[in-house]
């Protein structure tokens, strides 16, 4: 007789593998989120970041 297919080993070792790949990947953009931010999204706000230096350099001097 044989197995259900949920049972056979070839169906539980990718399920695993894959279960395991997708909470490698969550930590590992847990962790990594702010520098990742820090790397990629910064860029964004940096005219708004030179314009509140400017207007600090301005007020100290």
């Amino acid at each position: 007789m044989k197995k259900p297919f949920y049972k056979l080993k070839r169906f539980y070792i990718p399920c695993g593998v894959l279960i395991a790949l997708i909470i490698f990947i969550s930590l590992t953009y847990h962790f990594l989120q702010r520098p990742l931010e820090l790397i990629f999204w910064d860029r964004y706000y940096y005219e708004k970041e030179k314009q509140i230096v400017d207007s600090i350099f301005d007020l100290s001097t």
